[in-house]
């Protein structure tokens, strides 16, 4: 395999280096053959990189299910054994399997990667506020970088939360002066929104409006926090 392509930038975001370990294509090769499947590129490529499950490890949220725990699971089992059915899921989204290979920290919540012929293909939620699977994320790539993204944030020496008003104008405002970045769901109507601006980073959690950010220099912190404070209240 060449140097990884789909998580460039999340690998980035976590400090680690993105290189690929024989060992790990090995057991990559013995699951592939245990599930008789062919991993995706994009989930191969995760998972082939040296000490990402540790990174994940060292972390007390969200986990990776460790390679060797990586299970196929069908629509069929979803349906009738977990009494979950799709739920808004785009037509070329669908497949009837899955690999399930993340876990909420408390092991609420579950994620699985569609093998729908994608290299980089969607993720799908248990969503336990809709009592249905649906789309968290429409690649796989952006759910990890959105992942690393918001652990960069609450790792940041300049980690600032606030909380925002007017949610509609308020993207809007955020969508017309910042970079907008992968987002996530919960829920069909629960949002993770995220955006960068200059090297500020931010992300919302439309449940709670709550806002989170992160910036490497105090001036470009203190000129976002201005254009955001019409509609938010920042925490002291």
């Amino acid at each position: 395999m060449n140097q990884p392509f789909f998580h460039t930038e999340a690998l980035n975001l976590m400090g680690i280096q993105p290189v690929y370990s024989p060992e790990r294509l090995k057991l990559i090769a013995d699951k592939e053959t245990e599930i008789n499947r062919r991993f995706p590129l994009s989930l191969r490529e995760l998972y082939a990189v040296k000490k990402i499950e540790e990174w994940f490890e060292s972390r007390n949220g969200d986990q990776l299910v460790p390679l060797q725990r990586l299970e196929l699971e069908t629509r069929e089992y979803w349906e009738y054994e977990l009494g979950l059915r799709f739920l808004h899921v785009p037509s070329n989204m669908q497949a009837n399997e899955g690999i399930y290979f993340f876990i909420e920290c408390q092991g609420c919540w579950s994620w699985w990667v569609m093998l729908n012929g994608a290299e980089d293909p969607p993720v799908i939620v248990e969503s336990l506020l809709d009592e249905a699977q649906i789309v968290a994320c429409d690649k796989l790539s952006d759910f990890i970088f959105a992942y690393a993204w918001d652990q960069s944030i609450m790792d940041s020496p300049s980690f600032q939360t606030g909380c925002y008003t007017s949610e509609k104008e308020f993207l809007g405002l955020l969508r017309n002066r910042c970079v907008e970045k992968p987002t996530t769901r919960l829920a069909s109507t629960v949002h993770r929104y995220r955006f960068r601006y200059k090297d500020c980073r931010l992300f919302l959690f439309e449940e709670t409006c709550q806002i989170f950010l992160a910036a490497e220099n105090e001036e470009s912190k203190n000129e976002l926090m201005t254009i955001l404070k019409p509609f938010v209240t920042w925490d002291t």
